[in-house]
């Protein structure tokens, strides 16, 4: 019965790392495969009035869609449309129970950023990947994927590099109570972010 149990344990934690390296390699073409394109279109002596003066960005986000914080790099691929991924890792303890259990989480976006100027409203859709390690008490570790939105503000200075982003930052968490983050179900979240483009 316990062999069972673990067999099933294993085959689940390998369906979901499968998962995450799919949620990887789909995010890895929406970034390298459009812009291989379009540096193809485009001639050599043509100036690319499509690209952003600043097609890059790297930024901190505080809570937001990569959890606690996140650390993300952002790629313009057309002046209104990006994609992001980012990284985060920290461990997290129940204020109630007193038990800790490790998370890491791996945001990946597309955003909407729509207009000119330097304030704009954002808008965007994505997956978080993860894996939460072993509770303590309960138990309870392994991947998860929850799905994550965000509509909020964003403020670029043209001829700065400064990026200022905060906003309402939904999830979505799938599969068992013990292993979704945040939790299973709906979670209202808010983010704030800081950095700079290139």
């Amino acid at each position: 019965m316990l062999e069972r149990r673990m067999s099933s344990m294993v085959l689940d934690v390998a369906r979901r790392i499968r998962v995450c390296i799919l949620m990887s390699a789909v995010s890895t073409c929406l970034v390298v495969v459009p812009s291989r394109v379009s540096a193809q279109d485009t001639p050599v002596s043509a100036p690319d009035t499509k690209a952003p003066a600043r097609a890059n960005a790297v930024y901190f986000e505080l809570l937001g869609n990569g959890g606690l914080f996140s650390v993300n790099y952002e790629r313009a691929l057309t002046p209104a449309l990006r994609v992001r991924i980012g990284a985060a890792s920290w461990t997290a303890e129940d204020l109630f129970g007193g038990t800790a259990t490790h998370i890491s989480t791996f945001p990946m976006m597309l955003h909407v950023v729509p207009g000119d100027g330097a304030h704009h409203v954002e808008a965007g859709l994505g997956v978080l990947p993860g894996q939460r390690g072993p509770d303590r008490s309960a138990g309870g570790s392994g991947a998860f994927v929850s799905l994550i939105g965000v509509v909020g503000y964003r403020y670029e200075p043209r001829g700065s590099r400064f990026l200022f982003r905060a906003g309402v930052t939904p999830f979505y968490g799938f599969g068992d109570a013990s292993i979704a983050y945040p939790d299973e179900g709906f979670m209202p979240s808010v983010g704030v972010s800081f950095g700079a483009r290139f």
